[in-house]
């Protein structure tokens, strides 16, 4: 059994093949409240990204919602059927540097 199988929450970049790019299709995207809590005790809502063919949602942060928007358009209604591209990558985020973390590329409308 895998780790990534066993705590099957939200995609991780572990679950994307390192220096590899993949592509999928949107299924959907919804507002979900995430367990872990924000730094004031409050739990945090984040748009949850669904992929075709893909157990785990993605948790969308700005940066990656924002990529997808210059390809796909605002309204996150319509994205379901476009296609974006995932990578690998480190970002600095929750008070560190070089965090693993999930990039996207946008596919041209």
């Amino acid at each position: 059994m895998k780790v990534s199988d066993a705590f099957s929450g939200f995609l991780e970049a572990e679950d994307i093949p390192d220096g590899k790019e993949i592509e999928v299709e949107i299924e959907g995207v919804r507002m979900g409240t995430r367990k872990d809590l924000g730094r004031d005790g409050r739990a945090i809502e984040n748009p949850l990204m669904k992929i075709v063919g893909v157990k785990k949602e993605m948790v969308l942060n700005k940066t990656n919602a924002r990529t997808i928007r210059r390809h796909h358009g605002n309204e996150m209604d319509e994205w379901p059927g476009k296609k974006i591209t995932l990578f690998r990558s480190t970002c600095d985020a929750f008070g560190k540097k070089n965090v693993p973390c999930i990039r996207v590329k946008g596919k041209t409308l």
